[in-house]
């Protein structure tokens, strides 16, 4: 499965980073996610375990679709932010949870360190981690809420990628440098207006809990995000 829940710590092949007394928290809350312990970062998987109540759980790299360090002011302090591709098992569902598809639920961990200076190692080694087990679903065709960021599925009602590749053949689905076209791609503050409203609440929470190292001013565009590259 690509979230293991474990009793006893596995055999790790190649753990690239260790991060003791690292606590960890689950959105939607599980009591298999919630606690301190010591978190693995090996070569084939996620591992965090506590050997005090002897729980923990394994993940799969691929079901880890966004990691990046927060360094957010929230009360849960700098962390690597981790979402999934799915529900954590036993997740405590909540009232609006319970009304939502199963489908379009996903978790959302965070790996609290002792000591945040350890945090960019931590990326570092899951980024490396992460790139030696590619999805093997990547580039499938199959979808995901993440879907909705894409500009290809305007608020005009304008036809999505899918929808026009109905019918095509495999040679004519492929598209060629002379064909790409860049108006598929959010450059723009002006282009946010052209998500849908799923993808402008999936994007406004991913602001929020991904916070960039050192901030950004340029007149009135105060962010940053926009700046062309020097």
């Amino acid at each position: 499965m690509p979230v293991t829940l474990i009793s006893q710590l596995p055999t790790l092949s190649h753990t690239r980073f260790t991060a003791d007394r690292t606590r960890v928290s689950c959105d939607p809350p599980s009591d298999s996610a919630d606690g301190l312990g010591t978190l693995y970062i090996d070569e084939q998987r996620v591992v965090f375990f506590s050997t005090e109540s002897s729980r923990g759980f394994s993940i799969d790299y691929p079901t880890i679709v966004i990691h990046a360090v927060s360094r957010s002011t929230d009360g849960a302090g700098a962390h690597l932010y981790c979402q999934l591709d799915g529900p954590f098992p036993e997740s405590i569902k909540s009232d609006d949870s319970e009304e939502e598809d199963e489908d379009e639920q996903f978790a959302e961990l965070k790996f609290i360190p002792e000591d945040e200076k350890f945090l960019d190692d931590m990326f570092k080694a899951m980024s490396d981690c992460a790139a030696l087990n590619p999805d093997d679903d990547e580039g499938s065709g199959s979808e995901s809420d993440l879907d909705d960021i894409c500009v290809g599925d305007y608020q005009d009602g304008s036809a999505s990628a899918d929808e026009n590749e109905e019918g095509d053949d495999d040679e004519s689905a492929v598209q060629t440098i002379e064909e790409f076209d860049s108006s598929e791609f959010i450059t723009t503050a002006d282009d946010l207006d052209r998500l849908t409203p799923k993808g402008k609440e999936i994007l406004a929470h991913l602001e929020s809990v991904i916070v960039e190292p050192t901030e950004q001013t340029n007149g009135s565009n105060e962010d940053g995000r926009y700046d062309d590259a020097e």
